[in-house]
């Protein structure tokens, strides 16, 4: 009888071995528990209920992940830095980027250049119309994180076409708490060109006009499982009708890279009409591969546990 006992409690120390972080040479990041090893190889056993067998050569690092606190998850969000169009001021850092497909018809990318400026944009590919008349935008960001709860930003974005006319927007941003639960406000001017004629109607090139009252931004997400964020933005356009202004409610299903955005724009003009305007986007991340604070990733080695072969008791009949 009690080594029955004995064998059920070794039994469930071996399921409940701690959740490792595994970072792979190619930048794959595995998140799970290591289920086996050998010389050579470790099998790790994913929080998705995958079982990767990977070779010892191929690993660039492997630490323990600290125990989930409540309301914490073992897998964050790799969208740090975007909501659902607009940033945080959450800064991308050096090495890193997303690509992303705003309704299939406006990819972008965005890459970290140092570990406080980053640079994105994208241009649309609307079928039918040519590339002159296609939209193209770019954004420079300079973010900084003041303390692990605060981020300030400044930047700004300009959108147009090859042809000619565009409009832009000079912002500010901060971003309050931590990824897992946020709250990002921002300011913005913004003007758009407009073309200029004289007397006779000849055209004498174009104006820049600018907003005589700011736009205010106010976003927030909140993770709820390890796959499952939700995620809202909202603009403010001071001056204008209630009924013009955009509310934006997405859910974001996300893995370690890849996530997808699924939700809604609410403008009251536009639900008088009919439906709300569907949302739909999706990305994927790339570059260096590194734990983050948030994650609650621990900076300890391995422990010892994983440097012996875990074996499996089976029960006698």
């Amino acid at each position: 009888m009690l080594a029955r006992v004995l064998l059920l409690f070794s039994l469930a120390a071996a399921q409940e071995s701690p959740v490792v972080s595994v970072v792979l040479k190619d930048g794959t990041t595995l998140v799970g528990r290591v289920a086996e090893e050998d010389a050579t190889h470790l099998t790790v056993q994913t929080l998705e209920g995958l079982s990767v067998r990977v070779p010892r050569a191929s690993i660039v690092s492997l630490r323990e992940k600290a125990a989930a606190r409540a309301g914490s998850f073992e897998r964050p969000d790799p969208n740090y830095s975007r909501l659902m169009f607009a940033p945080t001021a959450r800064p991308l850092r050096k090495g890193e980027g997303y690509f992303s497909d705003h309704y299939v018809l406006f990819p972008g990318v965005a890459y970290g250049v140092t570990d406080q400026l980053s640079l994105s944009g994208g241009v649309s590919v609307a079928p039918g119309i040519g590339l002159s008349e296609q939209i193209f935008y770019i954004s420079p960001k300079l973010g900084f994180e003041v303390s692990q709860k605060l981020s300030l930003a400044l930047g700004a974005a300009y959108a147009g076409q090859a042809e000619g006319g565009g409009a832009a927007v000079a912002f500010g941003l901060a971003t309050f708490g931590q990824p897992q639960k946020s709250l990002t406000a921002g300011l913005g001017f913004a003007g758009h060109s407009d073309e200029e004629y004289d007397r006779r109607g000849d055209s004498i090139g174009r104006v820049w006009r600018w907003r005589d009252k700011p736009i205010l931004m106010l976003a927030g997400s909140v993770q709820l499982s390890n796959s499952i964020a939700l995620v809202s933005e909202n603009w403010l356009l001071l001056g204008e009708k209630l009924s013009d202004q955009p509310f934006g409610l997405a859910l974001r299903f996300f893995g370690e890279r890849l996530s997808a955005d699924v939700g809604v724009i609410l403008v009251g003009a536009v639900i008088e009409e009919g439906f709300p305007v569907p949302w739909l986007s999706v990305s994927y991340h790339f570059g260096r591969a590194k734990d983050r604070a948030s994650s609650g990733a621990s900076q300890a080695p391995l422990p010892k546990f994983v440097q012996t072969k875990v074996r499996r008791p089976t029960l006698a009949p």
